[in-house]
């Protein structure tokens, strides 16, 4: 695993521990790329919220406006789908995971050889290899009801890409990686120079029959903007510095003011009570947390042989993150560790403020 801290706006603390695989002697180390499953969707909102930032796009636009192909939910078909639909999940637009499971790399590894687009038009339109009706799209309105949707998140990469003229992976590398100098950050395998990656694991668990741990081959699939980033707690660190300095790195402005308090508005309180774009102010899902914590912008993800987790406080420029080569049900919980260690890192932040 890696982890790290943000206090005061900046980084302040990294750490890196155990191996890249296995039972080998092969160790992590602070430059060791993990991919990070859904984490990744913050990342992904960052670049459309750059375009808007400039102007290139409202988000409250019909998103067919920016499209080469119309897409509507088939029960809705007078109803417009928005960018900002798309950002607070409640676009519904539904993750159909008989679909989304074909596409996973997992048996031969490597990355998908789809592209974003044909994979968009085979599940969002009519006629296409993935198209369902009753399992792709909800049966509730576009803005009528909060559902997570992965392929909602593969569709703001596509608006990124047709709006920008570019690939999605050129943009981001372009135009948010290198600005922030995220020099250690990739969407896809083929991409990285090097091979100083967090091999993944899995250990499925019984309580009659252990398995013991599966080694995981480098694997990815066609919406790859949902959860395909592989980078470092420390990279990743440069996207919770901008949040808490209000768009702010190294002191140069990379968002407006104006664009971050957006960000990290809630959308639309009365259907998705704690969603913000991207960030969730309810991500743990568990009241007695709660009770103990304040409700922070936080993030997990959770893909085969990984699990992450960030969350960080606008308001004392605090953060952390973890990123792991293995599901937190490797070690017979769902999120109770990562809950104890933010607790833990926020006690010690009070201590050092």
């Amino acid at each position: 695993m890696q982890a790290a801290y943000i206090s005061d706006g900046e980084l302040t603390w990294a750490g890196s521990y155990g191996v890249k695989t296995f039972q080998t002697d092969d160790k992590i180390n602070d430059s060791t790329l993990f991919m990070i499953a859904s984490t990744s969707k913050p990342v992904t909102a960052l670049a459309i919220m750059k375009l808007y930032d400039n102007g290139k796009l409202k988000l409250d636009d019909d998103i067919n406006v920016y499209l080469p192909f119309d897409i509507r939910n088939p029960n809705h078909p007078e109803a417009k789908i928005t960018c900002r639909m798309l950002l607070s999940h409640v676009a519904s637009i539904r993750d159909n995971w008989e679909m989304i499971e074909i596409g996973y790399t997992i048996d031969h590894g490597g990355d998908s050889p789809m592209s974003l687009e044909d994979y968009l038009k085979s599940y969002l339109l009519e006629g296409g290899e993935y198209y369902d009706k009753e399992k792709n799209f909800l049966s509730e309105a576009p803005g009528m009801h909060a559902r997570y949707s992965n392929v909602g998140y593969n569709l703001i990469a596509y608006l990124v890409q047709v709006i920008s003229g570019r690939p999605f992976n050129k943009y981001m590398a372009e135009e948010v990686f290198k600005p922030l100098k995220m020099q250690n950050t990739y969407w896809f395998l083929r991409e990285i120079p090097h091979e100083n990656i967090a091999t993944p694991h899995n250990m499925p668990y019984k309580e009659t029959d252990f398995k013991g741990t599966q080694i995981l081959k480098h694997f990815g699939y066609p919406g790859y903007a949902s959860g395909q980033l592989r980078t470092t707690v420390s990279d990743y660190a440069q996207i919770l510095k901008l949040m808490v300095n209000e768009g702010k790195v190294e002191g140069n402005q990379f968002l407006s003011k104006k664009t971050m308090e957006e960000f990290l508005r809630v959308q639309y309180p009365e259907v998705a009570k704690w969603q913000a774009i991207s960030w969730n102010y309810n991500e743990f899902e568990n009241p007695i947390y709660y009770l103990l914590m304040p409700r922070l912008p936080s993030h997990t993800g959770l893909d085969p042989g990984m699990s992450t987790i960030v969350s960080f406080d606008p308001k004392t420029k605090t953060g952390m993150l973890i990123f792991s080569n293995s599901p937190t049900t490797t070690f017979r919980t769902e999120k109770i560790i990562y809950l104890d260690m933010i607790k833990k890192l926020y006690k010690e932040a009070k201590k050092t403020k």
